[in-house]
């Protein structure tokens, strides 16, 4: 996935929320209607543009139930986030997403909930993104959360000269993906004795 595609999944998913059920406040009432209607005589005076909202504001999309379709994106969505390790990028996110779905202002969001600026915010949020889009586009290896450096050659002009792009390494050096093979019988104990032995020694 691009970056522009995650952004885009994001703000999707925001607006999927805003459709979703409220369940962590109390329950409208269902016994009464709070609404209120507009008689024929009411609406005499409105002019033309008044009267098209009103005719055909039940067809607006923030008022629609979510699909199925809908839910998969939201979930997806979620599922997508917990590739950013950091919960204050997560939130940076999240907050950014909302805010592109009509919500809270961003700007309002970094001063008032995290105490930030708007350009901290701003980053945390291009970081959670460019995290995800490594996580996406890295082969399954340690050590490979960097992106390839652009100026660098990767690939050679022409195929025959491949086989003479080599990387040098000391002959004792070991695999990037063996460095902690030492770690694995580690003793602490083992450790601090051998510590302790030479201070004495030192002191001695």
């Amino acid at each position: 996935m691009t970056e522009c595609e995650i952004a885009e999944l994001f703000i999707r998913a925001a607006e999927v929320e805003r459709k979703l059920p409220n369940t962590a406040r109390p329950a409208h009432l269902k016994a009464m209607n709070m609404g209120y209607v507009h008689s024929f005589a009411d609406m005499n005076g409105w002019d033309q543009d008044e009267k098209h909202a009103a005719n055909w504001a039940w067809l607006d999309p923030k008022k629609l139930r979510a699909t199925t379709g809908d839910v998969g994106i939201w979930e997806a969505a979620m599922e997508v986030m917990k590739l950013v390790p950091d919960p204050k990028k997560r939130r940076a996110l999240w907050a950014w997403a909302k805010a592109e779905a009509g919500g809270q202002a961003f700007a309002k969001w970094c001063k008032n909930a995290e105490g930030i600026s708007r350009q901290l915010g701003d980053w945390r949020r291009k970081a959670a993104i460019e995290c995800i889009s490594l996580t996406f586009a890295r082969k399954p290896l340690q050590h490979n959360e960097n992106s390839d450096e652009p100026d660098f050659t990767n690939r050679p002009e022409i195929s025959d000269k491949s086989t003479t792009m080599r990387v040098w390494r000391p002959d004792d050096s070991k695999p990037v993906c063996d460095f902690d093979a030492d770690l694995r019988d580690f003793s602490w104990a083992e450790a601090q004795n051998e510590r302790r032995r030479q201070r004495e020694n030192r002191a001695a």
